[in-house]
């Protein structure tokens, strides 16, 4: 008989062996009959960067991740799956002695020469009040900032509360601790006033708390809260939400504007990501994808048909299913989407992160959105999901429908078996299992919450206030504050239908799954709104009333703050301050007037020029491809202006491919239609960019006069202005590379 591994080696074996992101459940079910709490006990034992490896195997001593030590062998995501780590591309960690760790070995793990001597909290909104004992602070991200830098205990003597001092020198102690992720606070009761800290809360002021070389835990309030606020010197680290950018990205066609949008989206949204590969440009493509999964990045393109209604919000007739009843609602443009969605905020209280594999996901209604909003309140507050179907009958241990339909028609003998009320209780009692996600919607078009179902049926005894008596126990993991547009999770509008299992591919489970990963930050996040060809857009009809409100100064949170009433929806509507908006324009697009005035004083513009630089090196036949671009773009500058330049992604194909073949094909479909355009088909300007007037030899230009001259095809007698010649275009001066070279330079007039 072989030797049997122990399990935590076989764990981590399994999770290396996947060859892609795992989490612990997918490796409990790969190894069969096994408990689940050890095999992700023996993950964190494994990953470097895992708080929970110092109390199991291996975490006994200090050491290094590069030491090769057998456990160090996995890398935990933010999303709680595991990849196999590499010190390359996930840096070196060490377990490190750290006395006021709550682990048995008193070690910590952090990366290697990150120290976190400082960290930033945020007040709870309306906590800073004369006479208060608690001042609730946001939590912060624990894997950047250990929990020790906050922890209630002595560190040298975990018996004796730490100290802490405010900026008054005040000093107080804190007398409890609790190592939970939502219960840890530090609570002052000698003092007339505190500081309780606790994870989850939402909030606007913010404090800071340095570690002294004392053991002295320094709270820095920013900005000036109460009696005992920050200096104005302090004011200057306080970080601040970043200007809203409007930015428009314009040059001639080629010039890489819209693929220049993925960075400036990513300066935007994920700046250390963008320094970090900002020559991958693969890297950066990827993760441009995955903000557009998560609804972070929106994109549009204007056209001469695109409108209001489009844009911010129109009356659209839609047809429900499975119902088939036509309505005719109100609805959210773009532009208002994702002003919407980037107001909102999470303020559950619960759910860390979960994944998403193999539950079903429904959709349910909490009361009606406009008349019932208390149901919705009272069933966030108690942590249940409660259907006002049935009545106040007493569903508990039905097994069937035929059972849910007799208990009914003892109340209500009208009561049949294909009524929706049956439908709709025996989908919530029964097809609807623990661990189930729900997903609650405010209306058609948006929604308001994420729940986990935690346990079964349960029937309350609501009296006469109402009908709302069939529940069942939901752990809210998420609850948004405003609403989110469907657009943030589903593919197209929720059902009129109070519960239903939407069907597979509605819901946009990449957007699902990144609602309920661990959440980094406690603040509405910054979106990007990348318009292309916006010069292409009638302005002033699609932007409407809200061209004032883009102005940075304009935007809500802001000195000079505006909104408006909306005309169709009557809503009062603002632009929230971390809405950013980036556009192309194409400035050689002749079909169009010139921008509308009102944008351009609310955008920056930055040119984008051709770039010959981008080709350095790439040489066809002997032609340098930079050279010959630069030539032609500076002879097509003179005589017509720098808006109708080439630019340089018409010849990046030829890095891949320097054949003569491929630059040929590019002259024949793509630069000589496009000097055509330019030059409204002024055959005799076409050959001055392209020097046919000065090549060694006739054979060499791509444009040939026709030899045939006017009187022998319209008579003497016919005056034409100008030289009046026809040209046609010499096909083998394409498969020549001298023909090229010479648009750079031609020493000789052809004869």
């Amino acid at each position: 008989m072989g030797i049997i591994e122990p399990q935590w080696k076989r764990a981590v074996d399994a999770a290396v062996e996947a060859g892609r992101p795992i989490t612990a459940a997918e490796v409990c079910a790969k190894l069969g009959n096994v408990n689940p709490k050890s095999i992700l006990r023996a993950l964190k034992s494994a990953c470097v960067n895992d708080k929970g490896r110092t109390h199991y195997q291996g975490g006994a001593e200090p050491r290094r991740t590069d030491a090769g030590h057998p456990h160090d062998r996995l890398f935990r995501q933010p999303d709680r799956r595991y990849v196999p780590y590499d010190p390359k591309v996930h840096g070196v960690w060490e377990v490190y002695s750290d006395p006021a760790s709550t682990s048995s070995h008193k070690t910590s793990v952090r990366e290697l020469g990150k120290l976190h001597p400082t960290m930033t909290v945020t007040l709870t909104n309306g906590a800073v009040k004369p006479g208060n004992t608690f001042f609730p602070i946001k939590a912060f991200d624990e894997d950047f900032f250990p929990p020790s830098m906050i922890r209630a205990k002595d560190p040298d003597a975990p018996a004796v509360p730490a100290r802490f001092t405010t900026d008054a020198g005040t000093e107080f102690h804190s007398d409890v601790y609790r190592s939970s992720p939502n219960s840890g606070y530090l609570h002052n009761r000698a003092a007339a006033s505190g500081y309780y800290l606790a994870t989850g809360a939402r909030g606007g002021d913010r404090l800071r708390i340095e570690r002294m070389a004392d053991d002295h835990y320094h709270i820095t309030l920013l900005p000036a809260a109460v009696a005992t606020a920050a200096s104005p010197e302090q004011h200057v680290s306080e970080p601040k939400m970043p200007m809203p950018i409007n930015k428009i990205l314009f040059g001639p066609p080629g010039t890489g504007k819209t693929y220049h949008t993925v960075n400036e989206a990513l300066y935007i949204l994920d700046p250390a990501f963008l320094a970090a590969h900002e020559t991958d440009r693969a890297a950066l493509k990827q993760r441009f994808d995955a903000l557009v999964q998560a609804g972070f990045i929106r994109f549009v393109t204007f056209h001469q048909s695109f409108s209001y209604e489009d844009f911010v919000e129109g009356i659209r007739a839609n047809r429900d299913e499975p119902s088939g009843a036509l309505s005719y609602d109100v609805e959210d443009g773009v532009f208002k989407q994702i002003c919407e969605a980037a107001r909102s905020r999470n303020i559950a209280t619960s759910g860390p992160g979960i994944g998403i594999n193999g539950r079903s996901i429904w959709k349910v209604s909490l009361g009606d959105s406009g008349t019932e909003g208390h149901i919705f309140d009272e069933c966030m507050a108690k942590g249940m999901a409660l259907l006002g179907f049935g009545s106040s009958v007493d569903l508990t241990g039905v097994s069937s429908r035929a059972e849910i339909v007799e208990r009914l028609q003892a109340v209500d003998p009208q009561i049949k078996s294909s009524d929706y009320t049956v439908t709709a209780l025996d989908l919530f009692i029964r097809r609807v299992k623990v661990g189930d996600l729900i997903v609650v919607s405010q209306g058609n078009l948006k929604f308001r919450a994420i729940g986990e179902v935690t346990g079964g049926y349960v029937h309350v005894d609501r009296g006469d206030a109402d009908s709302y008596a069939q529940g069942r126990p939901v752990r809210w993991l998420r609850q948004y504050e405003p609403a989110r547009p469907y657009t943030d999770l589903m593919e197209n509008r929720f059902s009129q239908m109070t519960i239903y299992e939407p069907r597979p591919g509605t819901i946009n489970l990449d957007r699902l799954a990144s609602l309920l990963a661990p959440e980094q930050a406690h603040e509405p996040e910054p979106r990007v709104l990348i318009i292309d060809e916006i010069n292409r857009g009638n302005i002033s009809r699609i932007f409407g009333e809200l061209i004032t409100l883009i102005e940075p100064s304009k935007r809500a949170g802001c000195p000079e703050a505006l909104e408006v009433t909306l005309p169709y929806s009557k809503d009062r509507f603002s632009v929230p301050r971390n809405v950013h908006l980036i556009g192309t324009m194409n400035t050689a697009d002749r079909s169009l007037a010139g921008l509308d005035v009102a944008l351009r004083r609310r955008f920056e513009f930055v040119e984008m020029r051709p770039d010959p630089s981008a080709l350095a090196g790439v040489v066809v036949n002997g032609i340098p491809v930079d050279a010959l671009l630069a030539t032609m773009n500076r002879r097509i500058e003179m005589l017509l202006g720098r808006d109708y330049m080439l630019g340089h992604a018409y010849f990046m194909n030829l890095k891949d491919d320097p054949s003569l073949e491929r630059l040929a094909e590019i002259f024949r479909r793509q630069v000589l239609p496009l000097l055509q355009e330019y030059f409204f088909e002024d055959w005799q300007k076409i050959a001055w960019v392209l020097n046919d007037h000065r090549k060694s030899e006739r054979a060499l230009c791509f444009l040939q006069q026709a030899a045939v001259g006017i009187a022998e095809l319209l008579g003497d007698k016919v005056e034409l202005p100008g030289e009046g010649h026809l040209w046609a275009l010499n096909n083998d001066a394409f498969a020549n590379p001298k023909a090229y070279l010479e648009i750079i330079k031609a020493d000789q007039v052809p004869a």
